[in-house]
């Protein structure tokens, strides 16, 4: 399956199926510094978000056009929840009823969409995936498939994607407890836990705060452009350098990020009995900020790692010029074995 990967500037196209065991990647590309389709909504934005997405597909020579389209977490609500084992309909129903409890918008103007992930029958009880997204923006990205001839077979957001690819991918390192993968988004970011006995998500949460706070702290403090402070995070970031002091300068982002995370931890240890959290794992724009996994790890004394896809993957001429940033495709990858 084709997917369409739309990040808020960044947009990464994927076609992959899962071939014995490994993911086998036919086409991958990815074009950056696109413009903000999802923060501003006017008609060149538009136009131009349409041109880039039609040339890429170009180059790439897609003739198929059906597609996957993955949007981010931070425009989108999402809950993992059991409920009784009802029938679709009244799922919804039920779902609709309590769906203010962590939609902030009227229910008419949502798009909600629900996908059963899990039945626990020792407990005739499911788990439900609720994935809600302003009726407009699914509307504009639908609009979007159709300005660059591309027919959408369904649009999700980034939690449904890597789960997804992480439930045929990965192997836990161990069969109890859990692993909590750290997606970084532009301007969100998403902690996912990754249940090890029953191989899915059983758990997430988004808050805004993404890539875009610590490259404003960077950018603030040294008084740089915004192409610099980039380039600081990715060279630098969080190691020793003499030239620059980027861990003060990057303390209030980071203080931000340990707290939720630590938040998340404890509360996912209350509500599923866990003991231990095994690994976290780094996804998306992670990669951006040198070093922030072993800063991670130092706080919250959890082993930690960017999670890299490439292990999972049948190496192949077509993924060569993208293994460094692979990690960051996990989504798009995911969305592709839908």
């Amino acid at each position: 399956m084709l997917t369409l990967n739309l990040q808020e500037n960044i947009i990464r196209i994927v076609k992959a199926r899962n071939t014995g065991g490994k993911i086998d990647i036919e086409l991958i590309a990815s074009q950056s510094d696109t413009p903000p389709f999802f923060e501003l909504d006017t008609e060149k934005i538009f136009s131009e978000e349409a041109k880039i997405i039609k040339k890429a597909l170009d180059i790439l020579k897609v003739n198929k056009k059906a597609v996957n389209i993955v949007i981010p977490d931070g425009f989108t609500y999402s809950q993992l929840v059991y409920m009784p084992r009802l029938k679709e309909k009244e799922l919804l129903s039920a779902i609709k009823y309590q769906a203010d409890q962590f939609i902030p918008m009227p229910i008419e103007d949502t798009s909600l969409d629900l996908e059963i992930i899990h039945e626990d029958k020792n407990n005739n009880k499911l788990l439900v995936l609720i994935v809600a997204a302003p009726q407009n923006l699914i509307e504009k990205v639908q609009n979007l498939a159709a300005h660059t001839d591309l027919f959408p077979d369904s649009i999700e957001n980034e939690l449904s994607a890597t789960g997804r690819f992480l439930t045929n991918f990965y192997n836990p390192p161990s069969q109890e407890g859990g692993s909590i993968f750290i997606n970084l988004g532009y301007s969100y970011t998403s902690f996912y836990f990754f249940d090890h006995k029953l191989k899915l998500f059983t758990d997430s949460h988004s808050f805004q705060a993404g890539l875009s706070v610590f490259l404003r702290e960077a950018q603030v403090d040294i008084n740089i452009d915004p192409i610099k402070a980039k380039n600081l995070l990715k060279n630098i970031g969080f190691s020793q350098d003499p030239s620059v002091d980027l861990d003060r300068i990057l303390k209030p982002a980071a203080d931000e990020l340990y707290s939720e995370l630590q938040k998340f931890i404890n509360s996912v240890k209350t509500k599923f009995q866990v003991s231990s959290i095994s690994r976290l794992h780094l996804l998306n724009l992670a990669s951006e900020i040198h070093h922030l996994d072993k800063k991670i790890e130092a706080y919250i004394s959890i082993p930690t790692s960017v999670f890299d896809p490439l292990p999972m993957t049948k190496r192949t001429n077509v993924i060569e010029p993208f293994i460094k940033d692979l990690p960051s495709f996990t989504a798009a990858i995911g969305g592709s074995l839908e």
